[in-house]
């Protein structure tokens, strides 16, 4: 056997193992969204509570959002 044919069969064999890997991930994924409930493949969502903000908290990202605004738009008049 010639050096192009052994080539040529070795691409031939891991262009099967390649199909053959993509449809056994394939069904992996199936199967992992049919258990946590999820189809097209995404994440699922984490449903749980909101996390409150102290006053505080939300007063303060309040003043960085303002002062955020305010350099941009002392930038943008310049």
């Amino acid at each position: 056997m010639s050096w192009q044919a052994s080539v040529a069969r070795a691409l031939r064999d891991l262009r099967s193992e390649e199909t053959r890997l993509a449809r056994d991930l394939s069904d992996l994924r199936d199967r992992i969204a049919s258990l946590s409930g999820v189809r097209g493949g995404g994440a699922a969502k984490a449903k749980g509570k909101r996390r409150k903000l102290s006053p505080a908290a939300r007063a303060a990202i309040s003043r960085a959002a303002k002062k955020r605004w305010a350099k941009y738009r002392a930038d943008k008049g310049a």
